[in-house]
């Protein structure tokens, strides 16, 4: 089977994953080159993209791009040296991140939809928004990796529950901390430190939903007792998994944010 039979699998399987998902039109694209794919796809965005640096991108395991109108399929790129690498290293993150991609783009979609927007870019062009995005990107981190630990279980390749246990509390989890904590302090940029929390949050909240006595609000909460925002927003997450969830309550989470930071 070649990768975009593999990649055509994965795309059916996460629908019967995640069943209460209405499947979306979607064109995934396997390129070497991140930006010049974006760049091809909505040359119309070209000088706008060129300003965000679009080229630095190309380090990423994937993105989401939307398309022109509503009518047009989303567009999910996916790294191909990205994909050689974590197939060779048998970690297989590739896998998460088309997964991670595919619930950003429901997301927008759906969003979009009750808004009554007929263009995907107008959430990414205004910060009106931005409360939707960070949102996203907790949810598309939880799909993202729980989907990837269910491959590796449909693989059989995952130890018995207790040993999984351990070594997410003993390396796993210690590891993704310190890693927030490092990467949250070299950073000076609110935007980029609120969206690596949210994917901090998004992986242990999948572990919540599997080892429920192990990984919960109560042990988050010890684990960031002197961090009080962290537990607020976690909690506030928790509450509002999905979008009818969340919807009518983006202002909730953005005073929640601001325990922590000033967004204007």
């Amino acid at each position: 089977m070649d990768i975009n039979d593999i990649t055509n699998t994965l795309y059916k399987q996460y629908f019967k994953v995640f069943s209460d998902t209405e499947e979306i039109p979607v064109k995934i694209i396997l390129t070497d080159n991140l930006a010049k794919s974006h760049y091809e796809l909505r040359p119309d965005r070209k000088e706008e993209l060129i300003a965000q640096n679009i080229e630095a991108y190309n380090i990423q395991n994937g993105r989401m791009v939307t398309p022109r109108s509503n009518d047009e399929p989303t567009y999910i790129l996916l790294n191909t040296k990205m994909i050689k690498k974590y197939t060779e290293d048998g970690s297989m993150t590739w896998v998460g991140t088309l997964a991670h991609e595919l619930t950003h783009a429901i997301d927008y979609i759906q969003f979009a939809n009750r808004e009554g927007l007929n263009s995907l870019d107008i959430i990414e062009g205004t910060s009106n928004f931005y409360m939707f995005q960070l949102w996203s990107e907790y949810h598309a981190r939880k799909r993202g990796y729980y989907f990837l630990r269910l491959f590796f279980e449909n693989q059989n390749m995952l130890d018995a529950r207790e040993i999984q246990v351990e070594y997410i509390l003993q390396t796993e989890w210690p590891f993704h901390m310190k890693n927030h904590f490092r990467e949250y302090h070299e950073n000076t940029n609110g935007n980029n430190q609120m969206y690596i929390t949210m994917q901090l949050l998004g992986r242990y909240s999948v572990w919540c939903d599997l080892f429920p006595d192990d990984f919960n609000k109560e042990a988050f909460a010890r684990d960031y007792a002197q961090t009080p925002w962290m537990v607020h927003l976690f909690t506030f997450l928790r509450a509002h998994e999905t979008l009818d969830d969340i919807y009518g309550n983006f202002n909730k989470l953005k005073s929640v944010f601001e325990e922590n930071w000033t967004i204007t």
